[in-house]
């Protein structure tokens, strides 16, 4: 017998609410029944991804698209609200007192008399705050599965807002210059065949780009978003390329590195016609 709707709530959230309870209940679902929070992490994690997917999107946002991957998103912390109330250790009001809860407190300027100048005032009392409710560090709260570009953005502007901050940005690019030269030399020692080469390689690389995170984080740049559009652009003067070839079976691995760089430039100026200069890098 299908479950009968007509008796679930009107209001949107608690009608999403009982839709979840009945798929995880006796005549339900048997994918949702086997699920626990641990089993849903990759599901919330590519739920995230979609959003994003389409506020990268160039362009003005696809508004009928955003409500729908942000309703997928939703259905993942109803998922999780569910599963905790079925074991009576928390529920959707729960999540909604605690976050209600904190929003006040985390906003005095706003909810109380406190004063601030302006948004950099807003964040650091956000972390000092932090550290009244029992934080250890001023960088608690990063979790550790981040992406590690979105992490090491995150740690560096907290560690900012801690007082940790460059005093100039010219200050900042000198530690990229030195950290540059470093990962020359570890590559250098790498060709001479030294020991532990590919791993000490590996460490200058990392700190080549935390470097230049903390650089661009001076600029108000999300690195992490930056990354994204390069990736997306180079995929896409790729996909160019293979485009660009003939149709006799050539294929990239066929050419020199003459016709392969021929080939790029060719997708650059195919590119810059359909997208402002400042879109491609050379």
């Amino acid at each position: 017998m299908p479950i009968e709707t007509d008796s679930f709530p009107s209001d949107p959230l608690r009608r999403l609410e009982a839709i979840m309870s009945a798929l995880r209940g006796p005549e339900g679902c048997p994918w949702d029944r086997e699920q626990d929070h641990k089993s849903l992490r990759t599901n919330l994690l590519e739920e995230t991804y979609e959003v994003l997917d389409v506020l990268d999107m160039d362009g003005e946002i696809d508004t009928a698209r955003l409500v729908e991957e942000l309703g997928d998103l939703l259905l993942q912390i109803i998922f999780h609200a569910q599963l905790g109330a079925e074991r009576s250790d928390f529920d959707l009001d729960s999540i909604a007192s605690a976050i209600n809860e904190k929003l006040i407190s985390r906003h005095p300027h706003v909810f109380n008399t406190t004063a601030v100048s302006g948004t950099g005032e807003v964040l650091r009392n956000w972390e000092r705050l932090k550290l009244k409710e029992g934080k250890e560090s001023a960088l608690d709260g990063v979790p550790g599965s981040l992406p590690a570009l979105l992490r090491a953005a995150h740690l560096l502007s907290k560690a900012e807002r801690a007082g940790f901050r460059w005093r100039s940005r010219d200050q900042a690019l000198s530690k990229v210059r030195e950290e540059w030269e470093e990962f020359e030399e570890a590559i250098a020692r790498a060709g001479e065949g030294a020991e532990e080469a590919t791993r000490e390689v590996e460490k200058e690389f990392g700190d080549v780009l935390l470097a230049m995170v903390s650089t661009v984080l001076e600029f108000g740049i999300d690195p992490e978003a930056a990354l994204r559009g390069a990736a997306r652009r180079f995929e896409e003067r790729f996909r160019r390329m293979e485009r660009s070839l003939p149709d006799d079976g050539v294929k990239l691995e066929d050419l020199d590195t003459g016709a392969l760089l021929d080939l790029w430039n060719d997708s650059q100026e195919e590119g810059s016609s359909q997208e402002s200069p400042e879109d491609f890098d050379s």
